[in-house]
């Protein structure tokens, strides 16, 4: 190779530098954050966020796949609580959140007797027990329950809803 082409090929490797460089694209620092909010009644709550970070891939029926990046559905949460009418039934369920015992304490009840059902947030029945209007406390065991949360629910005979509660597993 002689010096002149050596010349020519450095002067060419020198422009190919500067047109890459002066055409590449220049990259900002920059933040897309998700937002949500959080209201609450006496009766229930209502939970969202708008924006959440996808890292697993997602493929859709026609082959199409996403691999990464910001979604932007919505992700719902509700959880409604009907408190009891203390003039049928008075009751007060404590400790909560629980590790291994719930206590449903009975002050009064104008109705014989009382159906309790505990289901987990699926729909799947963990718990259920009839047991007599009086004053008392009963005493549900949950040491066997996976951790997360549950919906107690109490009702009369006729399968009447009297009141829910949600209850915490730690």
């Amino acid at each position: 190779m002689t010096k002149n082409n050596s010349k020519q090929l450095a002067l060419l490797g020198i422009a190919l530098l500067i047109c890459t460089v002066s055409y590449a694209q220049s990259i900002a620092t920059q933040s897309v954050n998700c937002s949500g909010t959080k209201m609450t009644q006496p009766n229930g709550s209502l939970s969202f966020t708008v924006g959440e970070l996808v890292v697993l891939t997602q493929t859709d029926s026609q082959g199409n796949t996403l691999g990464g990046g910001f979604t932007v559905g919505a992700t719902l949460t509700t959880v409604s609580i009907q408190e009891t009418d203390a003039a049928v039934l008075d009751v007060k369920v404590f400790p909560n959140p629980s590790t291994e015992l719930i206590n449903i304490q009975i002050n009064h009840s104008t109705i014989e007797q009382i159906m309790v059902a505990i289901t987990d947030l699926q729909g799947k029945e963990v718990y259920n027990g009839k047991y007599a209007g009086v004053s008392n406390i009963i005493g549900i065991n949950t040491a066997a329950y996976v951790l997360g949360t549950y919906i107690l629910s109490l009702k009369n005979t006729n399968n009447q809803l009297l009141g829910t509660y949600k209850i915490i597993k730690h």
